[in-house]
């Protein structure tokens, strides 16, 4: 099972996170900030009004800080969500492509489709792998299986862990030197 704290912890390396974060306080609707704004001066005791004057880069490195905490399962959702339909909306729509659904620059505008299977899913990464970061792949898999509901879940969470145990193994059934050498 996939959440967002998971997703930001195991596929995301510490530049990735930061840009999926920054892409929150970027992107996101003001009411969905205040929010996050409020539970960040809640956990770490600041005032509102401390975190709301912070850069975003300074805000975003105080929500990494709390990736661990199933408070911010929303907030960490909407970044996921903001990162992909504005930073990585390229990637998004070529695997929309390969899977024939219909969308407008990476973003789904209707609900008249049929999500991919597995099979579609893993056929896609195969072609794509080489012209997109397969960490970012994993990302994009994880995040549209716990954003998009069951039928994602199922066609898209099973090719992440494979891409992960795949990686895991060194591609060759081999155990990684390092954690960094999983991408």
């Amino acid at each position: 099972m996939w959440n967002s704290r998971r997703i930001l912890r195991e596929i995301a390396d510490a530049d990735l996170r930061q840009r999926i974060l920054r892409a929150f306080w970027r992107y996101a609707d003001a009411t969905t900030k205040a929010v996050a704004t409020a539970q960040l001066a809640k956990a770490l005791h600041f005032r509102d009004e401390t975190i709301r004057k912070m850069s975003a880069e300074k805000k975003s490195e105080l929500l990494a800080s709390r990736i661990g905490a199933a408070e911010f399962e929303q907030t960490l959702e909407t970044a996921l969500m903001q990162f992909h339909t504005h930073e990585a909306n390229e990637m998004m729509a070529a695997f929309l492509d390969r899977w024939g659904i219909p969308h407008v620059n990476g973003s789904i505008e209707t609900e008249d489709y049929t999500p991919p299977s597995a099979e579609v899913v893993r056929s896609a990464v195969d072609e794509l792998r080489e012209r997109f970061d397969l960490r970012n792949i994993a990302l994009y898999l994880a995040s549209a299986g716990l954003l998009m509901g069951e039928e994602w879940q199922k066609a898209t969470w099973p090719v992440v862990e494979e891409i992960l145990h795949h990686r895991e193994d060194g591609g060759d059934g081999e155990s990684p030197s390092s954690p960094s050498s999983l991408w």
